[in-house]
């Protein structure tokens, strides 16, 4: 009884070895590159060999000396805004003008009347209560 057991799994695992071996071999053979055949020039597609173009390298050396060009421009810089806060300190005439885009005047060209709670009504030129 126990013979032909054993005979149909030694079949079963030696079908299945041998199986996994031609797996194997195909693909190994399916994975090695073959070389690409290179097309032979003919007369209507002539084949050149390919020529690299390199820039030439410039002749001319750059200088490595120190520029004062950063220097220049900050001065330049530092003088307009100089000239600038003269200019203003020239208008300013000690008191603040009126800034209309700030509280109290939300766009009104005099600050709105404050009424008492009550009394309040919605201002038609912005839209709040005064």
């Amino acid at each position: 009884m126990g013979a032909p057991k054993i005979d149909a799994y030694l079949y079963g695992m030696m079908r299945g070895f041998a199986f996994f071996i031609f797996f194997f071999s195909i693909l190994s053979v399916s994975a090695q590159k073959k070389k690409p055949v290179e097309a032979q020039p003919n007369s209507v597609d002539p084949t050149y060999a390919e020529e690299h173009y390199v820039p030439k390298a410039s002749k001319k050396s750059k200088k490595l000396g120190v520029t004062y060009d950063a220097r220049k421009i900050f001065r330049k810089r530092m003088e307009k805004n100089w000239k600038e806060r003269e200019k203003a300190e020239k208008n300013f005439s000690g008191e603040r003008k009126a800034d209309k885009s700030q509280p109290p005047y939300f766009g009104h060209k005099k600050p709105p009347k404050i009424r008492p709670q009550g009394k309040r009504k919605v201002c038609k030129v912005c839209g709040i209560k005064h």
